[in-house]
């Protein structure tokens, strides 16, 4: 048997992301979408796979790329239609599962998205932008140095871009007869269609307030004809929905959202459940702990069968488990254990679920299992070996479990990540802390995911923490930071770094501290009140609390973690701003950020890095081109930012 080398930075070409996935009405194939990061073009490239779903042939490729996305079934189980992006603005493309080449279906000047077909299969829903485009390439020197006129605090936003004039809005395509319907209109973005059971009434997400040009991520439910018309406000604006999935009778509609206003931020998501032909009406929760805004890779809300229950991915302790949810308010767990369930689907008899699965040590790779109609699953087997080639090559890092109480008596968990390079010596410590500061360990893995095994394979153990403010464990714990940035979440740290020192198996002497975004602001703040790390990787963090907030897409989060308004709360500003205690910053610090964030911007790392240089410190700044704070990054950018990092502790191992 071969041995397996540790993993090293440039091993991140070799991993598969596996997402969306998508069974088939009568449960037999499984059409989900893999993307993995291309070294030539340096960028995600991603294509549609489908597997029969027992096993007896291998997974094959079935469209070409290289930005495939979004595969949907035709009702009858005959075709599939996805999102394909063919070098001008990605449309929509049918083709036969039989073979063959795919139609372009939709011929959108601005691009679709998010196809959804009717219950009967003769048309398909979708979105997409409409209005007088930006200056293209061909715009003449006038266009060009033309004034922008902003008026709105959701001019721009981290993953997008500087927003301009068309508005997302819903078209319902007639298959056969090629024709597209624009079904809503008006000055708002619309998406998330989602066909009732009779195939007359789309239900959809809006935000229609008058302050909605100025507030972020919020939405109600609305529910319009398909044929276009008057759209109705189901829910009653004081909050947020994703995912509006109809009850197989028509009369309900499900989604993940919640009525806590600006608590939005610090809230996590309920299971709500409203009725279909409601006017401003009032959902009613079945469950909380549930992420904000859904899940990235896939469909994760389905109803039972009957009516009578819903299924639902939700975040719990640093996993994603699928629950199913009576709606006389009992639950009973379907898919648990120490793995992230991040999307799954159900076939048209609910007899079988296909899943997307991962965890520290383990690349995504889609599941299937059979399912009762009570809920309890069987014969869980892969269905993809996406990631065959990456596990035959690098061993991987597992973790495990561990629990520490900060002075207060506040308990929280951590994962602990050790070597899979062993030295003679004990290992070094790496502190990774999650951004958010509502994320968590290790759900939000990916965009840090290179780092961390980068690091493992070069011999480092690494602390993934939990502290107060994560998701997953209730309430009060997600919000226990809101107004409190570096006080019982920066103790909770130290507790769990304690920890794992209390136990021979770390070296004591040899600690280090990174992170990104929340994590990069706690990193600066952790520097800034103890030496006890040797060096520190500072990833596009929050330094300035005041500037942060005239700078970011986001002000009225910044607003709401800190309890006001810079002039109303001058004092905590200032309290919470890591640049205050700069001059305590001897730690040598390394800056890594993305040109184009957004989300974080710029400037934060240019002042930290402009002080510690007055201050005469060790400190380094590399600004990647372009990008933004988590979307967009060049995928030679991710691997240089693991091996700097990894280097980084190296040079100050000493």
């Amino acid at each position: 048997m071969t041995r397996l080398r540790p993993f090293r930075a440039d091993d991140l070409y070799l991993l598969r992301i596996v997402g969306d996935p998508q069974l088939s009405p009568d449960g037999t194939t499984l059409a989900y979408v893999v993307s993995r990061y291309d070294r030539e073009a340096d960028e995600l490239h991603s294509a549609v796979w489908v597997a029969v779903v027992d096993g007896t042939t291998p997974p094959r490729q079935f469209s070409a790329g290289p930005k495939d996305h979004s595969p949907r079934w035709a009702p009858d189980g005959r075709s599939l239609v996805f999102v394909g992006d063919r070098g001008t603005k990605p449309q929509l493309f049918l083709a036969s599962l039989d073979g063959g080449e795919p139609n372009a279906v939709t011929d959108a000047d601005g691009g679709v998205s998010q196809p959804a077909w009717s219950p009967d299969g003769t048309r398909l829903a979708y979105v997409a932008r409409v209005g007088p485009a930006p200056p293209g390439e061909d715009a003449t020197p006038a266009e060009r140095r033309a004034p922008r006129v902003v008026t709105s605090l959701k001019w721009r936003l981290d993953g997008v871009g500087a927003s301009d004039d068309r508005r997302p809005h819903l078209f319902v395509l007639d298959v056969d007869g090629g024709t597209s319907t624009q079904v809503t209109t008006g000055d708002w973005d619309d998406d998330g269609p989602a066909w009732s059971p009779d195939g007359t009434q789309l239900a959809f997400l809006s935000d229609r307030r008058r302050q909605r040009h100025d507030e972020q991520l919020r939405a109600d439910l609305w529910v319009v004809a398909a044929s276009g018309g008057r759209a109705r406000r189901v829910t009653r604006g004081r909050g947020a929905a994703a995912m509006p999935t109809w009850s197989p009778d028509g009369r309900s509609i499900a989604f993940i959202g919640g009525e806590h206003g600006a608590g939005f931020w610090s809230r996590s998501a309920e299971l709500m459940v409203i009725d279909a032909a409601a006017t401003n009406g009032e959902p009613r929760a079945l469950a909380s702990g549930f992420a904000r805004l859904g899940v990235p890779e896939g469909p994760a809300l389905a109803w039972s069968e009957a009516g009578d229950a819903l299924y639902a991915v939700r975040i719990e302790r640093g996993t994603g488990v699928v629950r199913r949810f009576a709606i006389d308010g009992s639950q009973r767990a379907v898919l648990t254990g120490d793995r992230r369930v991040g999307a799954f689907t159900l076939s048209r008899d609910q007899r079988r679920i296909a899943f997307v699965s991962t965890w520290v040590g383990e690349p995504s790779e889609m599941y299937a299992a059979n399912i009762t109609r009570v809920g309890k699953v069987s014969n869980e087997r892969a269905v993809s070996h996406a990631n065959g080639e990456l596990r035959e090559t690098v061993e991987l890092a597992g973790c495990r479990r561990l629990t520490s109480v900060a002075p207060d008596g506040t308990e929280s968990e951590s994962f602990l990540i050790e070597p899979t390079r062993r030295g003679k010596r004990r290992p070094a410590l790496v502190l990774d802390i999650h951004g958010g500061p509502h994320g968590w360990h290790p759900g939000t893995f990916t965009t840090t995911w290179a780092i961390t095994q980068t690091l493992a394979g070069a011999g480092y153990a690494v602390l993934l923490c939990n502290p107060r403010g994560s998701a997953g464990y209730g309430d009060e714990f997600l919000g226990a930071c809101v107004e409190d940035w570096g006080g019982g979440d920066y103790d909770d740290l130290m507790a769990a770094v304690d920890r794992v020192i209390e136990d021979p198996v770390v070296d004591p002497g040899r600690v280090y501290v990174w992170g990104y975004s929340y994590g990069g602001f706690m990193t600066s703040w952790v520097v800034g009140h103890t030496s006890r790390f040797k060096a520190a990787v500072v990833g596009a963090p929050v330094i300035d609390q005041l500037s942060m907030i005239g700078t970011t897409d986001i002000p009225q989060f910044a607003a709401y973690e800190l309890g006001g308004l810079p002039w109303e709360r001058p004092e905590e500003y200032a309290k919470r701003s890591p640049l205050t205690y700069a001059p305590d910053i001897h730690t040598p610090v390394l800056l890594l950020h993305q040109d184009g964030d957004l989300r974080c911007p710029i400037g934060q790392s240019d002042e930290l890095f402009a002080a510690l240089k007055l201050l005469g410190r060790e400190v380094e700044y590399v600004r990647y081109p372009g990008g933004f704070h988590a979307l967009g990054v060049a995928p030679s950018h991710l691997v240089d930012r693991a091996e700097r990092t990894a280097e980084w502790f190296d040079r100050h191992s000493q």
